[in-house]
């Protein structure tokens, strides 16, 4: 819900428990898809945290025939992790145009 306080837009969406109902929809939604094995390193945080979290059974992984592994998209955003620090994607607008 979206309300005016001093005239300042205001969001109740963390008090009324819409972001956790949106939070089930998309991991129930992303259990039924894989996300490659760099792709699921970038968000959770690094090759070595990747590993822990499957030997301890916390990641889904699927081995395919083309000897490559994806790990279950819902697991690995359930562990997500925001890098601090430097800017970890590519950003083009600091870049000088010559």
């Amino acid at each position: 819900m979206i309300y005016e306080v001093n005239g300042n837009l205001r969001s109740s969406m963390l008090i009324d428990g819409t972001a956790e109902a949106r939070l089930a929809d998309i991991l129930t939604i992303m259990d039924k898809r894989t996300f490659p094995k760099r792709e699921s390193e970038r968000i959770v945080g690094g090759p070595g945290r990747l590993k822990a979290l499957v030997n301890s059974q916390r990641v889904r992984v699927e081995y395919r025939t083309n000897g490559r592994s994806y790990y279950n998209a819902s697991d690995v955003l359930s562990f997500a992790k925001v890098r601090k620090g430097r800017n970890h994607e590519k950003n083009n607008s600091q870049r000088a145009i010559a």
